[in-house]
């Protein structure tokens, strides 16, 4: 399979066609695969009723009155932060592509290095003062989300309910941490072709193909970002979903929306 659709080619001084980027052609239809989810989402939404979800979407009536933690101050500044981070590397790649010149340079590479730290704290954060296996997919995850996925498509829905993550959320975060760690590493090597105040570039630091390879794997990555972070936004404001958009704010949810959404074995607080 020919897959030159994908990549940007120049003609090198020797006569050779050299790999020197990912083809930009296709930002749209990176755009327009989080537009086209978006909208089947929204059709299913409109044409599926869950049933059996009484059970499983239901505080039971005695539930009791007060709150539940779900996100400590120290990861809603992350999320936050990260939010802040991409958005301005998505703003300063994709503008002047698109056509809008300005002096992107400088607060590109900033927010990157900004986006490497804040990676690199979360990394240290998760492996020691969190539940490091808390993303970690198991067969309770697998049936669940079945279930789930069953209910979602009109299908009669099961019992079980997620711990604090469900499938679904627990294949996003990985999805995330495989494109931003990509990028990361990615956009590390590309700072040896700029100067800064910190060092001098060494554009020679790897060879013309290798950094063609560098730069497909960016914006390949940077790409594919958009369509995640469409989806995760769209998710966010869905009104069925304000409630946990509103954790990464105050940090907490209603005990009753605890004892509703969660199996309180595997989410214990």
């Amino acid at each position: 399979m020919n897959f030159d659709f994908l990549f940007r080619t120049a003609t090198s001084v020797y006569g050779q066609s050299e790999l020197v980027g990912a083809s930009w052609d296709l930002f749209p239809w990176f755009v327009g695969a989080g537009v086209v989810f978006i909208g089947l989402d929204i059709l299913r939404l409109l044409a599926f009723t869950r049933r059996g979800s009484g059970a499983a979407g239901r505080a039971p009536a005695a539930a009791p009155a007060g709150t539940v933690l779900r996100h400590k101050l120290p990861d809603r500044l992350y999320h936050w932060l990260m939010a802040a981070a991409v958005l301005t590397l998505m703003f300063t790649a994709f503008a002047p592509i698109l056509g809008w010149k300005f002096e992107w340079d400088t607060a590109h590479w900033i927010s990157g290095v900004v986006l490497a730290v804040l990676v690199v704290i979360h990394i240290v954060r998760a492996t020691i003062w969190q539940d490091f296996w808390a993303m970690m997919i198991g067969p309770a995850d697998l049936r669940e989300g079945a279930q789930e996925l069953a209910g979602a498509f009109g299908g009669k829905a099961g019992a079980a309910k997620p711990g604090k993550y469900d499938l679904g959320q627990k294949l996003y975060h990985w999805a995330v941490a495989a494109l931003v760690l990509a990028l990361v590493v990615t956009g590390a090597l590309m700072l040896a072709k700029i100067d800064t105040a910190l060092w001098q570039r060494n554009p020679y630091f790897l060879s013309d193909s290798t950094w063609g390879v560098v730069y497909a794997v960016h914006g390949l990555c940077a790409m594919a970002a958009i369509t995640l972070v469409l989806i995760h936004v769209y998710f966010a404001v869905r009104l069925d979903k304000l409630w946990l958009t509103r954790s990464m704010v105050t940090g907490d949810i209603a005990r009753q929306d605890y004892a509703a959404h969660f199996d309180t074995q595997r989410w214990k607080v």
